[in-house]
C-alpha cells in the first residue's frame, strides 16, 4: 500500500492560506462569509487525508497482502474464516472510505469554485451555476485559468468526477476483495463502470488512491495561483 512519504507528497508545494486569509480580512467587506469558505476547503483536505490513510488501511488487521502464503485470503473469500466478520466490518470501512475519499478531492474544487467565483469573478457566476468549469470558462487569461483548465482535462480528474456520479445518481461502482494468482495482487480492488460514453477500468486500491490523490494535490497549486491573483496581483 502507499507509504507515508507517498501520501504526504501534497506538502511539497505549499499553499499559504494564511496569506489569503489577511487579504480577504483587509480588503473584503463580506469577508467573514469569505473566509468560511476559505476554512472549508482546508477542512476538506484534512477529511479528504482521513479517508485516503482510511482506504490504504482498512484490511490490514485482516489480511496481510504481503504474506508469502494466500491461505487466509483464500479462506476469506470462501465466507469460513474465523475471521469472518471482522472482514466484512473492514471491507465496507474499505468502501466507505474510498467513497470518501473520492467524494472530498471532487467537492474540494466546487468549493475553491466558489471562492474563486467571489474573489475574482465578483460573484459573475450564480451559486446554484458555479462550477468549477464555468469558473475556468470565465477566468481571464491567467496561470491559474490555464491550471484548473489542465486539471479539468486530465484523466484523474475526469475519473473521479465520473466515479462520484456515478455514486451519487446510479449506483456504486463494484468494491471487491481480490486475492492474486496471475499478477500476485491481493487486496481490494475498484471496479470498472461507464459514463456519459466512457468506460473506465478496474483499479487496485493503491491506483485508485493514487490517481484521486493526484486530482486533491491540484488545489495546493490552483490555491497559490489564486494568492498570486489576490493578494499580489500578478496573472
Amino acid at each position: 500500500m502507499l507509504s507515508e512519504p507517498e501520501l504526504d507528497i501534497c506538502q511539497c508545494l505549499m499553499w499559504n492560506i494564511k496569506e489569503l486569509q489577511e487579504a480577504i480580512r483587509t480588503d473584503r467587506p463580506d469577508s467573514e462569509a469569505i473566509l468560511g469558505v476559505v476554512r472549508s476547503v482546508d477542512r476538506y483536505i484534512d477529511i479528504f487525508l482521513f479517508h485516503l490513510y482510511g482506504a490504504r488501511d482498512a484490511l490490514d488487521e485482516v489480511v496481510d497482502p504481503s504474506a508469502t502464503s494466500l491461505k487466509e485470503a483464500l479462506v476469506i473469500v470462501l465466507g469460513v474464516s474465523e475471521h469472518q466478520a471482522k472482514y466484512r466490518t473492514a471491507k465496507v470501512a474499505s468502501e466507505a472510505h474510498i467513497l470518501g475519499a473520492a467524494h472530498s478531492s471532487r467537492a474540494i474544487f466546487d468549493v475553491f469554485a466558489f471562492l474563486v467565483n467571489c474573489l475574482v469573478l465578483d460573484g459573475e457566476i450564480s451559486e446554484s451555476r458555479c462550477s468549477i468549469q464555468r469558473v475556468a470558462d470565465k477566468l481571464p487569461s491567467s496561470l491559474l485559468k490555464q491550471k484548473l483548465e489542465e486539471l479539468i482535462k486530465s484523466y484523474w480528474f475526469r475519473y473521479v468526477s465520473a466515479f462520484v456520479n456515478v455514486a451519487k445518481h446510479r449506483k456504486l461502482a463494484s468494491h471487491s476483495f481480490q486475492v492474486g494468482f496471475d499478477d500476485s495482487y491481493t487486496g481490494i480492488r475498484v471496479g470498472a463502470f461507464d459514463y456519459n460514453g466512457t468506460a473506465y477500468p478496474s483499479y487496485k486500491v493503491r491506483e485508485f488512491l493514487e490517481g484521486v490523490l493526484e486530482v486533491k494535490n491540484t488545489i495546493i497549486n490552483c490555491g497559490a495561483l489564486l494568492n498570486l491573483l489576490v493578494v499580489r496581483g500578478h496573472t
